[in-house]
């Protein structure tokens, strides 16, 4: 069973143990995902540092910000040129000459979001090869989402990628890192082979030197009851050792404060109980030594079996 459907038409779906309340469109798109995950791979021990050039904050105040966000191009050539650091672009270019450039195209309050393909554009002018054809084919709109929609509703990406060949992945900001997780899950399940990736800025995961899920996260999901199975199942991972270390953190979280919330509420359910009926007598705490009084055998019966216990 993958979710239970309450009368007030939420939905909740279960992490180990725990239940998660999930609004009912969330639970739809979940699945319908389910069974087209591509199968993502665990980072590994060396995967690279996202490498970004500005924080969200400061690209917000940027006069050609919003018209970038919505659809225009030029708008969001200006930003990127008053903005990326080009010695940055300059050395992945060395460390990477023959990688190509799969960037994000995302679609955004009905305009296409230019910043990603504005950016990639800068290592275009460099003689990088950059793919157009890679893209995101579902709606994850994160605006005003809950932390459990944020992790649960994947992107789904389609198009050609060439087998054996290097992929450096783009995208506009990073803040868990789940997209670009999603991209690079697609793209190495068709036998590309994700190298690094980089951003135009940072949120608040952006500034760690490592996005991968870390060790202690992962124990520290284990230890909440979360399997591979439950990801798989949702469609959300293949597997624990997929997730960023932001998506991980947010995940722990979530279920650590609805386990908690959940003992809360029974032990103020006891306690209700308690008051609402006083002269509940107490429970002994030894056994009267005349319990069992006159009791000398107890036979149980089955089929043609007696078993007698003495006491």
């Amino acid at each position: 069973m993958l979710f239970t459907i309450s009368e007030e038409e939420g939905a909740e779906m279960y992490l180990g143990n725990t239940p998660i309340e999930v609004d009912l469109s969330t639970a739809i798109y979940m699945l319908q995902q389910k069974d087209n995950m591509p199968e993502g791979m665990a980072w590994g021990n060396y995967f690279p540092a996202v490498i970004n050039h500005t924080s969200s904050a400061i690209a917000r105040k940027h006069p050609d910000f919003h018209a970038a966000k919505h659809g225009d191009y030029d708008a969001a050539l200006r930003l990127v040129n008053d903005l990326v650091k080009d010695d940055k672009v300059c050395s992945i270019a060395r460390c990477y000459p023959n990688a190509h450039i799969a960037y994000n195209h995302k679609m955004q309050d009905s305009k296409v979001n230019m910043i990603p393909a504005a950016y990639a554009a800068k290592f275009s002018a460099i003689g990088m090869n950059v793919e157009h054809n890679i893209i995101a084919v579902t709606d994850v709109s994160h605006t005003n989402a809950s932390d459990i929609s944020r992790i649960s509703k994947r992107v789904r990406f389609e198009g050609e990628v060439k087998k054996g060949v290097d992929y450096i992945l783009v995208d506009d900001f990073i803040t868990s890192g789940a997209e670009l997780r999603d991209m690079r899950d697609y793209i190495q399940s068709k036998g590309g082979n994700v190298v690094m990736m980089t951003t135009f800025g940072h949120g608040s995961f952006g500034k760690l030197k490592d996005i991968r899920i870390d060790n202690s996260l992962i124990e520290r999901l284990k230890a909440s009851g979360i399997t591979d199975q439950d990801l798989r199942k949702y469609g959300i991972a293949s597997e624990i050792r997929c997730l960023t270390i932001g998506e991980a953190a947010k995940l722990s979280r979530m279920v650590n404060a609805k386990a908690k919330t959940t003992v809360a509420q029974l032990c103020a359910r006891v306690q209700r109980t308690h008051q609402e009926c006083p002269n509940l007598p107490a429970m002994e705490t030894e056994v009267p030594r005349n319990g069992v009084q006159g009791v000398k055998t107890k036979e149980i019966t089955e089929e043609s079996k007696t078993i007698k216990f003495k006491l």
